[in-house]
């Protein structure tokens, strides 16, 4: 079986070594057949257990959103990513920051690095939502969730000057800021206390 004819049997570009075995069925030794796709490039493995196609044989370019919930889940991409997303700061991060159920981890692949952090909060699943299409579609924090994420975890802020913080350290767009959805930000406020509830307040008098 040429790369080109596993191709058609697999319908995704990112796929687990279940699905390659379940389409490699005609031979007896499954995994020396992945080996030599691995050996001759026309696979990537991305992480132990999941593989892309080589690149001029994929069918659209791999977005990092649909990485980061591949490579370790039930997780939702947040934080910087999901800010940058939305267009509150300036700059696409290097690393891919989600928010996950299961303990901390972080992979370097041939993709980039997707950080994971545990979610301790019981607003896990409060202000996530789907975006892209298809086999592009992940889960991604809406631009408030990514700000609660992002103070919850980053202790530069102390709750003293939330302005400063969000204006001049983060560089977040004021504009934006105002547009937050304020029915959002209070389902969020019974789970945010000390600096987080000063975030709030601003957020609020916006």
């Amino acid at each position: 079986m040429t790369v080109v004819e596993l191709r058609a049997k697999i319908p995704n570009d990112i796929f687990t070594v279940m699905e390659l075995h379940g389409s490699l069925c005609g031979y007896r030794n499954k995994a020396a057949k992945v080996a030599s796709l691995l050996r001759r490039g026309e696979i990537i493995q991305i992480r132990r257990g999941l593989y892309t196609f080589a690149a001029p044989l994929r069918r659209a370019a791999l977005a990092s959103g649909v990485l980061a919930n591949r490579i370790y889940g039930p997780s939702y991409v947040s934080e910087d990513f999901a800010l940058s997303y939305h267009g509150i700061i300036p700059e696409m991060p290097v690393v891919v920051t989600s928010m996950a159920m299961g303990r901390s981890r972080e992979f370097s692949t041939a993709f980039g690095v997707f950080s994971y952090r545990y979610c301790r909060s019981r607003a896990y699943p409060i202000g996530v939502i789907a975006v892209g299409e298809g086999q592009h579609r992940f889960l991604l924090a809406t631009a408030e969730k990514a700000l609660f994420d992002k103070v919850s975890y980053d202790q530069r802020f102390a709750g003293d000057d939330p302005e400063a913080y969000l204006l001049a350290d983060l560089r977040m767009d004021l504009d934006k800021l105002k547009q937050f959805d304020k029915q959002l930000l209070a389902l969020l406020a019974p789970y945010m206390g000390g600096r987080l509830r000063k975030l709030h307040q601003f957020l609020e008098a916006l």
